[in-house]
């Protein structure tokens, strides 16, 4: 299955990403991510901020926290430099957290509107902004 959303390797994609769909993360990502379905970021791929989600499976890097309401996998050599909240846990070889992780079933009643709610307020945006703009990027404002 194709993911509905997709950020693409070249470039460094920014902002706030906030969807039902699919979504697949490929290239360099900074920004937060709502998604109420399933995250891929791929091996190669980097985030750089908070992810909130239904399912996620991490090849690459996270440096921010994961907040998962289901199952949160983190392939052979994946990385989370943050905090991982999930109702179920599988890590592969030579992947590691730095930071805690909590997983407890009571994860499952995670409201991912309520989280977005907290996050997307004009001077979040604006701080995102401000921190990158001066570099080659992309703007994603889905919702």
């Amino acid at each position: 299955m194709l993911p509905a959303v997709q950020v693409v390797s070249g470039g460094v994609y920014f902002g706030i990403i906030k969807t039902t769909s699919p979504i697949r993360i490929e290239g360099d990502f900074k920004g937060i991510i709502f998604c109420t379905n399933k995250v891929i970021i791929d091996k190669k791929a980097t985030v750089n901020g908070d992810i909130l989600c239904h399912e996620i499976v991490v090849g690459g890097l996270i440096d921010g926290n994961v907040i998962c309401r289901n199952k949160c996998t983190l392939s052979d050599g994946a990385v989370v430099n943050g905090i991982v909240r999930t109702a179920k846990f599988e890590n592969g070889d030579d992947s590691s957290v730095i930071g805690p992780v909590y997983v407890s079933k009571e994860n499952l009643n995670i409201d991912v509107d309520e989280y977005y709610e907290l996050f997307n307020k004009k001077e979040t945006l604006e701080k995102i902004k401000a921190e990158y703009f001066s570099l080659p990027q992309k703007l994603i404002l889905i919702t």
